[in-house]
């Protein structure tokens, strides 16, 4: 019995792409302070929560590369954003937020080294008081705004 070319390619590729499908889907299990199994890059949502007493929240949200633009979160809702990082990155995203008569105040929402081993579905309540983390290892966690 002989193959053709034809065959043997088609072979080759079936197989070719069913190892790619099978690395693709690999789950890396890599130690960390909080032992969690992630796939490289992760990808981190951030969502913050209005709880201010009956105002609407406005935010923006940024890092050196991206700007998030400005978001109104109603009373009692909020809003996501997401995005990838890896073990060897170092995000940074800051956020800007005011509400009526309460000014300007400015927080760093996401930081490297204070949080990737703590949170990949981070959540944060912002009141009056300052923001509060309230998802991920150790939450809840309040925090004042940055000066």
């Amino acid at each position: 019995m002989t193959i053709s070319s034809s065959s043997l390619s088609k072979v080759v590729i079936t197989v070719s792409m069913i190892m790619l499908i099978l690395v693709s889907s690999f789950n890396l299990n890599v130690g960390t302070s909080v032992d969690r199994t992630i796939t490289l890059p992760w990808t981190v949502h951030v969502t913050i929560n209005n709880k201010l007493n009956g105002l609407r929240l406005a935010l923006h949200c940024k890092d050196k590369n991206h700007d998030l633009q400005l978001q109104i979160v109603p009373v009692g809702q909020s809003w996501t954003f997401l995005f990838h990082t890896t073990d060897f990155s170092n995000s940074l995203y800051f956020c800007r937020f005011s509400w009526l008569n309460g000014g300007i105040h400015a927080f760093d929402i996401y930081v490297d080294t204070r949080d990737a081993h703590l949170c990949q579905q981070c959540t944060w309540d912002i009141s009056e008081k300052g923001p509060c983390r309230v998802s991920g290892k150790g939450a809840p966690v309040c925090y004042p705004w940055n000066n």
